[in-house]
């Protein structure tokens, strides 16, 4: 049933996306993969979307076959940009996540607390000597 519904909606979005008026493409403005963004406009997002979408269509029958592992992606169209620094050329579909990266949040340990509290406590005392060192220079001029 999943799978039917799935069909209906990528005819629905071929007939309804536009590839003459789509453009896509990756692209790096520093020195690595990690310093990458997408340029593209609203149809080509949808078109890569799209790409996607079949890509996921077609995961199960790929995981099940011995000799197939990977889902191409057509890159060389018109759409996609051919200045564009990274080109997606296909999927390569996973049963599980465990290579996936676990998420990372801040972590508060006794360590960091103590230090906080030290760093509170040495301002107290400089505040504390600077008022100490005025009133007693004060009091020895007077």
């Amino acid at each position: 049933m999943y799978a039917e519904e799935h069909d209906k909606i990528i005819e629905q979005l071929r007939r309804y996306i536009r590839e003459d008026d789509a453009t896509f493409g990756i692209f790096q403005y520093g020195g690595g993969a990690d310093e990458s963004y997408i340029k593209a406009d609203k149809q080509g997002l949808r078109l890569f979307a799209l790409e996607l979408l079949m890509a996921a269509q077609k995961s199960n029958e790929i995981l099940h076959d011995k000799e197939k592992s990977i889902i191409p992606i057509d890159f060389e169209k018109s759409w996609v940009n051919e200045d564009s620094d990274t080109f997606v050329q296909y999927v390569m579909p996973v049963v599980s996540r465990s290579n996936a990266r676990q998420p990372v949040g801040p972590t508060n340990t006794i360590k960091d607390k103590l230090i906080g509290a030290g760093f509170i406590a040495l301002m107290v005392f400089l505040i504390l000597s600077m008022i100490v060192g005025v009133f007693s220079i004060i009091k020895w001029l007077l």
